[in-house]
């Protein structure tokens, strides 16, 4: 058995696309597992922080849990403390910080960092679907959300349709323009600004749709780019904006090698195709996470763990899993007295007796499947699975079984009646 043990002292640094989600979830996590926390929220959504700040104040015991502001000052002062638990949300840059700084005390860290995520569009997908999920998925948050597509790979025998159905998205999302429309919002920042539109200057591809700025507005227009050299700036960086270049390629191993060129373990994986065409995108790829003929609709479900791989993060949250990111598994056994025994076996001298024979029964298990990886079933398990394996699957053939014998029953007894009663 196991028993979880609290981890004591958490420090949780959040990002600032979605503050509140990214500050108060983990921190959730941490709660339920027993821990106290420090939480130290993104500079850059500065009012968002004050809100949190001021909940925390009133709803949460200071002693235990408390807030602080600050930019990289404040962050550096809290890493030279030891902490039991680093959660952080953030970029792979910051991250390395995080994990030299917890290096030291060997404290865990729980990165949640970000990707340049590939979307792959086959031939046999469906074109309008998969234009619409990839513009939402860009859009949200003017495309400040770290599990978007980077780039979208595209075969060229479906390219036009699939910008024409890009096109047609935008116009039907922001009837009026993304910048009158309520629904589309703006840069974090000039930083965030002057960051995207140097890779959108610095693009060798064709803008056929969108591209136009506002500084003063921090506005950036969702912008189609064709681009056809996988080198191209649009590619080599995160753009953590509303950009969506786009690269024809001839097929489906070319698409895979491309991506896995690009970031061998980005945070997400967009495939849209047949089922098989996307089982060999899953099979050829890595990555934290994945969604299939969607853009990250696994990261918005708040049960499902959620976490990176590589350098798009270690550990992952929401759920369950947040609370087992804060809490420790403590292994645990307790060997009563009236196995002793049994257990004299393991006690020295070995030579000259069958003792290692005798230890080796009770602690060495064999494996139960063969060299195919077929499951090998004991006649006890045979029995109470009628031969499946598992209990769902055996429940499935004693139904399907009990509604064989009541129509064979049935359909005897018709026999039977059939056979007393006289013919009319």
């Amino acid at each position: 058995m196991f028993r979880r043990s609290i981890r004591d002292q958490a420090d949780s640094a959040s990002a600032f696309n979605f503050p509140v989600q990214l500050s108060f979830g983990p921190m959730i996590g941490a709660i339920a597992g027993g821990n106290t926390v420090v939480l130290k929220p993104s500079e850059n959504s500065p009012h968002s922080a004050t809100v949190m700040q001021k909940i925390m104040k009133e709803s949460l015991d200071p002693d235990c849990y408390t807030c602080i502001q600050g930019s990289i000052p404040e962050m550096k002062v809290l890493l030279e403390e030891k902490w039991d638990k680093i959660f952080f949300t953030g970029s792979a840059n910051v991250g390395k910080i995080i994990t030299k700084a917890a290096a030291p005390h060997l404290t865990p860290v729980t990165l949640e960092l970000g990707g340049r995520n590939p979307a792959i569009v086959t031939r046999k997908a469906d074109v309008r679907l998969a234009a619409r999920r990839l513009l939402w998925a860009k859009t949200m948050n003017a495309g400040q959300v770290c599990i978007s597509q980077n780039y979208t790979l595209v075969d060229k025998e479906v390219l036009d349709s699939f910008v024409n159905e890009l096109k047609a998205g935008l116009e039907e999302f922001f009837p009026n323009g993304p910048k009158a429309s309520e629904d589309y919002g703006r840069m974090v920042n000039l930083g965030a600004f002057n960051r995207v539109k140097k890779m959108l200057d610095g693009t060798t591809g064709k803008i056929v749709a969108g591209g136009s700025m506002n500084a003063d507005e921090l506005f950036i227009e969702p912008t189609v780019v064709v681009i056809t050299d996988p080198k191209d700036s649009m590619m080599q960086d995160e753009s953590f904006g509303p950009l969506l270049p786009v690269l024809g390629v001839d097929n489906l191993d070319q698409a895979i090698h491309i991506a896995n060129q690009t970031h061998r373990t980005p945070l997400g994986v967009y495939a849209f195709g047949s089922k098989a065409e996307t089982d060999k995108v899953l099979a050829s790829t890595t990555s934290g996470g994945a969604s299939i003929n969607d853009g990250f609709y696994h990261g918005t479900i708040g049960t499902l763990a959620f976490g990176g791989v590589g350098d798009s993060g270690s550990g992952s949250y929401r759920g369950k899993a947040s609370f087992d990111c804060f809490v420790h598994h403590r292994s645990i056994t307790h060997t009563p007295g009236w196995m002793e025994s049994l257990l004299s076996a393991r006690y020295p001298p070995f030579a000259g007796t069958n003792k290692y024979q005798k230890l080796s029964g009770m602690l060495f298990k064999k494996p139960n499947f063969d060299r195919e990886g077929n499951t090998k079933l004991g006649w006890i398990t045979w029995i109470l699975t009628l031969g499946t394996g598992g209990l769902f699957r055996g429940a499935l053939r004693a139904s399907l079984l009990a509604g064989i014998a009541i129509a064979i029953r049935l359909l005897m007894d018709r026999r039977m009646m059939n056979s007393i009663l006289p013919p009319k």
